[in-house]
């Protein structure tokens, strides 16, 4: 048997879903599953359609879970502490290589991540790596 949105969204709320979260979040984990991996952008639209939610909760829940991602939502999050001296040199092979605003991913500095004699260090969908380098980038960049 096919798989069906429709049945899957129906299941769901019968669990409860969208009040309760376990419920949400395993509807939104079928969907990864079964349409390749990924969250395609227009199921949010059927999801808040069907569970009178907007789609900023949505994904908000989905970027609460890093198991779960939107379709072309690879993150890349540089540190910006003081102590990862190397940030700067990585934020410009990033823009030198794959532009100002790559199209695959979207590249974020944020706060220190507090493991600075690990460092430089970067997250990608969520996993840190530690002495990253232009490298490790592109072979994470490289998979997708």
């Amino acid at each position: 048997m096919a798989w069906n949105l429709e049945e899957a969204l129906a299941h769901y709320k019968s669990q409860g879903a969208p009040g309760d979260q376990i419920a949400l979040v395993g509807l939104l984990q079928e969907i990864q599953t079964e349409l390749g991996g990924s969250i395609p952008q227009w199921t949010l639209s059927r999801i808040a359609s069907a569970y009178g939610v907007k789609e900023n909760y949505l994904s908000a829940v989905i970027r609460r879970f890093p198991r779960l991602r939107l379709e072309n939502s690879h993150c890349l999050e540089l540190c910006a502490g003081p102590n990862c001296s190397k940030r700067k040199a990585l934020a410009a092979f990033v823009e030198r290589t794959y532009g100002a605003a790559p199209k695959d991913f979207t590249v974020k500095f944020t706060g220190c991540m507090r493991m600075c004699g690990k460092g430089p260090n970067i997250k990608w969908n969520g996993q840190v790596y530690h002495q990253a380098d232009e490298a490790l980038i592109r072979r994470l960049v490289e998979e997708i």
